[in-house]
């Protein structure tokens, strides 16, 4: 395939013919496991392209050369030809692979080297490169002879092929005196346009010794067939050509033609943009090393890999989330930024990603998709990638302060899994002291060959966890008071925190807020009055300064109609005093107004409680030794 007509062309080959090597071409080896062939799978344009492969499952250590026929010049130009490394794994088996590209001014007795790649300059994979290199300084007799020279320096089997692909391989020869126009793609506007969104293509072309007469830019939706789009000089040597709506989520091809006042002409590099957005669950179902197009949110970034994300759940139970792996996008976005990123599928150690990634926009930011709830047992496939939380889980070993790059082992209910905190540059949990007891956290679900890993992005992302709840009395008696305990700890900050009780959890629960929050992470509740019926169930909900709420597990107790003599006098006028954690229960029933007064056992008047009818009231206090009087001593009274 020929893109764009180019004047004086001295050879071109696309491989399209089934005769290889081409009609007065050639190809050696030493190694028949490592030689140049015909490649109709992973071409890069067209039906064929030739490949070398550089590594296949055999010892295949040596060499291959695929020639050109000898061309004639008078006056050399350019040779350009496009290549790819189609696949997933990386470029070359081994450090020090090499492909050259060699030419010959002696029929082949010696040879000069014009270009190389090898494992350190190859920059992408899975994208079609352009190289266009400048010939006119060659000088010599009237025949020159090109070939591509690829040297395996493996001497281990390699269990996988891996193919570097040539095509579309073209040496031009311009008059004595003439130059031809350069061209050069700057990118699209949108970076990513839907379905039904024009695309505008802004594309430089300048000649270094005229002027440029005419450019254009030729699209294709299938890679084969180009049309013109209508292109406009924007001002000197900048043009801009529309590019009409795709209508279905697919790739746009395109390059850009210049001609100069000569009448020699030269095309750009091959470009492409996707129209429109496929959703991450029928992402993660594409082949490998398809191109794809996703619009998300960044749940987080640890370095170079970021979690994004497209839907509060998984679809159909496909992941909603993914790692996008590029230095320069997780340098332009942070947490709960919007933007569409266009790449490459593959997998690292298991993990889905997109990488490389050849294109991205922010849109916006907003907060991040709310987490699924899931157990230790579901950190599986269904939630990689995703903004996950479980909810009730200890440490197997308490990690003390929290250490970098380090794994920590986890259970719950149902099972065991790891919780990994990343490096000390991309979170602020590294040195911080680790909540104990039943926590609950925020994380991404991340995955390390086999491993699953949930992966917390900040040190507030242990919630606030619920433990210890226990009620006095330990029966509770209908209709009369008791006192609720609940340990309730988080490490970045409480805020508001409540007790939701019920007899009926169908009919909804009654609410009241704490009295009292000791330094001990200890919450303080009254019940005034146990409702009725055989059981009473208690949840505590606590939330902290970033307004992350956690419920305990309910806890459900056994009631009882009975009133001990200990708890409530058989007369009907009673003032009762209860000794609880932290502090003492009132309960009264008087016929008129009473003051009751607490003071300590040195004599400070630590609270007045004014009675009236029927109530029920906690003090909180210190641990201490204390006295009650309503106009006379009525008891001492421990705190503990």
């Amino acid at each position: 395939m020929l893109i764009g007509i180019i004047s004086a062309v001295l050879l071109y080959e696309d491989f399209e013919d089934a005769t290889f090597p081409p009609t007065g071409w050639d190809s050696t080896y030493t190694n028949y496991y490592l030689r140049w062939q015909r490649r109709t799978s992973g071409v890069v344009f067209g039906t064929a392209s030739a490949g070398v492969a550089t590594a296949q499952g055999y010892d295949d250590t040596g060499e291959s050369e695929l020639y050109t026929p000898p061309i004639p010049f008078a006056s050399l130009d350019s040779l350009i030809f496009f290549y790819e490394f189609p696949g997933t794994l990386v470029a070359f088996a081994s450090t020090s692979d090499t492909v050259y590209l060699q030419y010959s001014l002696d029929d082949g007795a010696t040879w000069n080297t014009l270009w190389y790649i090898d494992s350190t300059s190859v920059i992408a994979v899975d994208t079609t490169i352009k190289v266009a290199l400048y010939l006119g300084d060659i000088a010599g007799p009237d025949t020159i002879i090109f070939r591509w020279r690829f040297v395996d320096y493996t001497t281990a089997t390699i269990a996988y092929n891996r193919y570097f692909n040539i095509d579309s391989i073209t040496v031009l020869g311009t008059a004595l005196g003439n130059l031809p126009p350069t061209v050069a793609l700057v990118g699209t506007v949108p970076t990513c346009p839907d379905t039904a969104d024009s695309a505008y293509v802004v594309f430089t072309a300048s000649d270094p010794d005229g002027s440029v007469a005419s450019a254009t830019l030729k699209y294709s939706y299938d890679g084969t067939t180009f049309d013109d789009a209508i292109t406009v000089n924007l001002a000197a040597d900048t043009f801009v050509a529309a590019v009409p709506p795709r209508g279905a989520y697919g790739k746009v091809y395109y390059y850009a033609v210049a001609y100069d006042d000569a009448g020699d002409s030269t095309v750009s590099d091959l470009g492409y943009y996707i129209a429109g957005f496929k959703k991450i669950y029928e992402v993660r179902g594409l082949t490998l090393g398809d191109s794809v197009q996703v619009k998300a949110q960044v749940t987080r970034a640890f370095g170079s890999a970021v979690y994004v994300q497209d839907s509060t759940e998984p679809v159909g139970g496909v992941s909603s989330g993914m790692v996008v792996y590029s230095s320069d996008f997780s340098a332009a976005v942070d947490t709960g930024y919007l933007a569409c990123i266009r790449g490459i599928t593959t997998e690292y150690r298991s993990l889905f990603e997109v990488s490389p990634v050849h294109a991205f926009e922010v849109i916006d930011s907003s907060s991040v998709y709310p987490p699924v709830y899931i157990t230790v047992a579901d950190m599986n496939e269904t939630y990689e990638g995703m903004l996950v939380a479980v909810r009730g889980f200890t440490w197997s070993t308490y990690p003390g302060t929290f250490a970098a790059s380090t794994n920590y082992d986890i259970s719950d209910s149902t099972g065991t899994g790891v919780l990994r905190i990343s490096s000390s540059s991309t979170t602020d949990i590294d040195g911080e002291p680790a909540p104990d007891g039943v926590l609950e956290v925020w994380a991404v679900l991340g995955q390390y060959y086999s491993t699953y890993q949930l992966l917390p992005r900040y040190i507030n992302d242990f919630s606030p966890y619920v433990e210890a709840i226990t009620i006095t009395p330990d029966t509770p008696v209908i209709n009369s008071p008791a006192t609720v305990t609940a340990r309730v700890y988080d490490p970045d900050g409480l805020s508001d925190v409540f007790l939701h009780y019920s007899a009926d959890t169908t009919a909804g629960y009654i609410t009241v807020p704490a009295d009292s929050i000791t330094a001990d992470s200890t919450a303080y509740f009254t019940i005034d009055s146990v409702p009725a019926g055989d059981t009473l169930y208690l949840k505590v909900e606590a939330s902290d300064s970033r307004g992350r709420i956690t419920y305990s597990f309910i806890q459900a107790y056994p009631t009882t109609v009975n009133v001990a003599s200990s708890e409530r006098p058989s007369v009907e006028t009673y003032v009762d005093v209860l000794p609880v954690p932290g502090g003492i229960l009132l309960r009264w029933s008087v016929p008129a107004p009473k003051v009751i007064k607490v003071y300590s056992a040195s004599g400070r008047l630590y609270s007045v409680v004014r009675l009236n009818g029927t109530g029920s009231r906690r003090v909180s206090l210190p641990r201490g030794v204390y006295f009650l009087r309503n106009g006379k001593e009525i008891g001492r009274i421990v705190v503990r």
